[in-house]
């Protein structure tokens, strides 16, 4: 009996063994016929190389070493990579269900990246059409994960790290989400930026972009052509924001932006919390003049652009600053172009109507200060001159009797100029604090009091 047990047992190991190598040698020959498929797949300008290749359990996965992946001008390279169901999609190879990378680094014209560890679930590869009528196959990502990022970024000149990136939704026309954090940037600004120029330093603790087709952005970085932003929304969120050069530019605690594009039109709201603005950021160079260090407070911008009459309109613009004032403009503005108020308010912008609300916290006394030192004259002697000496207008005398008397109440200006007027020369026209009839006529400018 004994032996006829020892028997059946050395059976069922060599069967056993006999069926362990037949798998293997199965999983092998699978192996072998994915990697040429895929290889075949990705065409003729393509090579796929490694230094091993070894099928995981029941051939599921497969595990490269020292892999590099090139395509045209792009190349891949991981130290170590593991691919989970190969070419199971449909039956296509350019189809993976999840990639895990180590070591992992990608270079192409527009982009130099490296991340310690990536894990991507649903990659579609791209394919190049091999004939003017195939179907070119642009690269798709359903989620990853990077952790360590490190990149250079050629054709805006940065460099950008984060410790943790989250990525969904990936690909041609999609609306994506993309979280990281600690970010850090640095880029460098034109030679001409002026004051706030060189080279400069942002940092995050956090920063997410949820709807913006982030493919077609990484399009227009590596090829030049313009990034048509898809319709729908999209929102920004940032939180501690730093930017400086060799001294601080901005700062701020909460970064919030929310932009609806249409066929027609496209609105942003932004508000930041806890904003800080130092002398070198662009057009604060007077904040010293005044006695103040920095800018401190907050604001909101709700804006809509037609994007067929190419005209700007602000519903709302609000700063508020405790140890300065606040102020609250709406107004409409053409030929605005495709950029935020904030990221460019041109000179040249023509002003179709303007409405301004200011309430001082402070700082008219520091102007008045200023200007009739720098004049040898006290504020009260600049005051009597303003008012005695300039053509006498209601709007003069308005605008004199509040910075006599400012933080009693706000001042009110409305104007609406009977041709629009470049935003440089309302600017100039409001400096002459409404003693000129022709200028007020020119802007039709109106000064109302509570």
């Amino acid at each position: 009996m004994k032996k006829h047990l020892l028997l059946m047992a050395g059976g069922a190991a060599i069967l056993g063994s006999v069926g362990w190598f037949a798998t293997r040698h199965a999983e092998h020959v699978m192996l072998e016929t994915s990697i040429d498929h895929f290889r075949q797949a990705l065409g003729p300008d393509a090579s796929f190389t490694f230094a091993t290749a070894k099928p995981g359990i029941l051939g599921r996965s497969v595990n490269f070493t020292n892999l590099t992946l090139r395509q045209g001008p792009e190349t891949i390279t991981a130290d170590r990579a593991e691919l989970e169901r190969p070419g199971q999609s449909d039956g296509d190879i350019t189809q993976i269900g999840r990639l895990s990378f180590h070591g992992f680094q990608l270079t192409d014209p527009a982009i130099s990246l490296q991340m310690d560890q990536l894990d991507i679930e649903d990659l579609t590869l791209p394919i190049h059409a091999d004939a003017p009528g195939d179907t070119a196959q642009t690269l798709g990502i359903g989620h990853a994960h990077a952790v360590r990022l490190r990149a250079f970024v050629s054709p805006v000149q940065t460099d950008l790290a984060a410790s943790d990136a989250t990525l969904d939704n990936f690909g041609d026309g999609l609306a994506s989400r993309l979280e990281t954090r600690d970010l850090a940037l640095n880029t460098d600004s034109p030679p001409d930026a002026g004051p706030g120029g060189g080279q400069r330093h942002l940092h995050a603790q956090a920063v997410s972009v949820d709807g913006m087709d982030l493919s077609g952005f990484y399009t227009s970085l590596a090829t030049g052509a313009p990034y048509l932003p898809r319709p729908g929304g999209h929102d920004i969120n940032i939180t501690n924001l730093d930017i400086a050069t060799t001294a601080p530019l901005m700062r701020a605690g909460r970064v919030l932006a929310h932009t609806n594009r249409t066929d027609s039109t496209e609105q942003d709201v932004i508000s930041i919390r806890g904003l800080e603005l130092w002398p070198d950021a662009p057009n604060l160079g007077w904040l010293p003049t005044l006695g103040y260090s920095h800018f401190a407070g907050g604001l909101v911008l709700n804006e809509t652009r037609d994007l067929q009459t190419n005209t700007l309109h602000v519903e709302e613009l609000a700063l508020d600053a405790p140890d300065m004032g606040r102020l609250h403009m709406n107004g409409t503005f053409a030929r605005a172009g495709s950029a935020p108020l904030l990221s460019a308010p041109r000179p040249d912008m023509p002003v179709i109507a303007l409405d301004l609300t200011y309430l001082d916290h402070g700082m008219v006394p520091r102007a008045l200060q200023a200007i009739g030192q720098a004049r040898g004259m006290s504020p009260a002697m600049l005051l009597n001159t303003l008012a005695t000496q300039q053509p006498g207008t209601p709007e003069g005398r308005a605008i004199v009797g509040f910075l006599a008397h400012p933080g009693v109440k706000p001042l009110h200006l409305v104007l609406q100029p009977p041709q629009p007027q470049p935003l440089v020369a309302v600017l100039a026209g409001l400096a002459t604090l409404g003693a000129i009839p022709q200028v007020n006529q020119q802007l039709g400018l109106h000064v109302k009091t509570p």
